[in-house]
């Protein structure tokens, strides 16, 4: 009981430092979650899907520590009739000890058939994010109401894709008035996916990917992906990610993954990180996912 409270008051002051760092990480949070949900890097991929599909994700590191990272996002994207344009809605609420940050953004995209077999997307996001920003000069939390705007274009085949985007815009410094605290700003970063589909047999198909990711004054970060879905029931994936930021530092770590379709309409899934950006403010690197998506009107098999 006494290493427990002893490590929750380690916790809790640790924040009392850190946590204007949650201006960065409610944003990589998300972004993180690309595998899951490309439309969280990408407002161009709404619609893309062409059906109405959502997506909610738990995110926890620890189930016994009080005041331990906690998350919950929610994606939903469909086309309208005729499946010229996408809507998408991305909602956040990201916990962090004594901090709590949120964040709403709606995308739309607008789509050319290219070929019979392929399209081509160009979207646009804007929301807003409110962000609790601590002023160590007077031990106070000051929330922070911000827009946030991005942009995106994303081409989709019959076997490929790839997609460029900015899905923050915004520039703007959050320095505080009351102190001469060092002004955090967004990050904002560029990225470049590309993936395929193919089959590896009868009922096996492989999905390779790769994602870099380009931000000022970091190493380009570079994610090589590789997933395959068994008989459209078991879908496994893994992945390497070099460079990827955290709060202070850029890391390599790995990410796991398991999906499973439950029934036309329901997939679950679980995904395990051997690293989070929280680190190194939590001595524990590891964070798992609970994923679960409803799709109310399935035309296809949706392999992202």
């Amino acid at each position: 009981m006494i290493r427990s409270f002893v490590r929750t008051f380690a916790i809790a002051s640790i924040l009392l430092i850190a946590g204007g760092q949650q201006v960065s990480a409610q944003r990589e949070v998300l972004y993180s979650q690309y595998m899951i949900n490309p439309l969280t890097i990408n407002p161009a991929y709404a619609g893309s899907r062409d059906v109405l599909s959502m997506t909610a994700v738990f995110r926890r590191k620890w189930f016994s520590v009080p005041g331990a990272p906690v998350t919950q996002t929610f994606g939903a994207d469909g086309a309208l009739p005729g499946g010229k344009v996408g809507l998408g809605l991305l909602a956040l609420n990201d916990r962090m000890g004594l901090y709590s940050a949120t964040g709403i953004s709606g995308a739309i995209a607008y789509r050319f058939n290219v070929t019979a077999l392929s399209k081509l997307s160009i979207g646009a996001s804007g929301g807003i994010n409110v962000l609790p920003i601590y002023d160590p000069s007077t031990s106070a939390g000051i929330n922070k109401v911000l827009p946030s705007f991005g942009l995106g274009i994303y081409y989709q085949a019959d076997r490929f894709w790839a997609g460029i985007s900015k899905p923050e815009l915004v520039s703007r410094p959050l320095a505080l008035a009351v102190s001469q605290a060092a002004p955090l700003t967004y990050q904002r970063p560029l990225f470049v996916n590309l993936g395929g589909r193919f089959d590896a047999g009868e009922s096996i198909v492989f999905l390779p990917s790769i994602l870099l990711t380009q931000q000022n004054d970091l190493p380009l970060g570079i994610d090589l992906n590789a997933k395959a879905w068994l008989e459209q029931k078991l879908g496994l994936g893994i992945s390497y990610r070099a460079n990827n930021s955290t709060l202070i530092s850029t890391q390599n770590y790995v990410v796991l993954m398991a999906e499973y379709q439950l029934a036309n309409t329901i997939r679950v899934g679980y995904s395990f990180s051997s690293q989070t950006i929280e680190y190194p403010y939590f001595p524990q690197k590891s964070v798992h996912e609970i994923i679960f998506r409803f799709t109310p009107s399935p035309i296809n098999f949706l392999y992202q």
